[in-house]
């Protein structure tokens, strides 16, 4: 047995009691949160910026589960909705685009989520690890202080690193599968 079946088998054991798991993904404007939904759905990332409006939806199987992942536009004007769209989450994967000037705004997103989801695990993906500027994750994770993984989420070769992270955090989140998120 691989790894990966390991990982599934536990999760499946830990989520029987779940009737669904929602991911929320959420961060400013442009930092990949839908890029990184489509290549968890298999789908090949687009390279051309189409800002969400309002918010998106999609699953992805993970052993015997359906995972909904929730993808909430970036901008100012969906900042309100931010409490109501996290209700139930498991997980928040908070999306950087690892530069200085973002990772400092996305620390006010997790602030937030901390305060009002105490519920919900939260993590961070430093995005765009490719681009001039950008912050090490280490780094990022040391001004943040959540768990923080590396990424470029449009090279497809990073699907099964992402549904791993996944994985991981959502057998963290479920801790013994026994309490519920409200």
């Amino acid at each position: 047995m691989n790894v990966l079946q390991v990982i599934f088998n536990s999760l499946n054991n830990k989520v029987k009691k779940m009737v669904a798991v929602k991911v929320s993904f959420i961060g400013y404007p442009a930092v990949g949160k839908s890029t990184l939904m489509k290549l968890l759905a298999g789908a090949s990332p687009n390279l051309d910026y189409i800002p969400t409006m309002g918010l998106d939806f999609g699953s992805v199987k993970l052993g015997e589960h359906e995972i909904k992942l929730w993808d909430i536009g970036g901008q100012k004007q969906f900042e309100p909705l931010w409490n109501s769209f996290l209700q139930g989450s498991y997980l928040a994967v908070v999306v950087t685009d690892s530069t200085p000037q973002n990772v400092l705004q996305t620390k006010q997103i997790i602030d937030f989520i901390l305060r009002k989801n105490s519920k919900c695990r939260v993590i961070a993906i430093a995005n765009k690890q490719d681009m001039d500027g950008k912050m090490g994750a280490k780094t990022v994770e040391d001004v943040l202080r959540v768990p923080t993984y590396p990424i470029i989420a449009i090279e497809e070769h990073n699907k099964e690193k992402i549904r791993y992270i996944l994985i991981k955090e959502l057998l963290e989140a479920t801790g013994n599968g026994e309490e519920e998120n409200e």
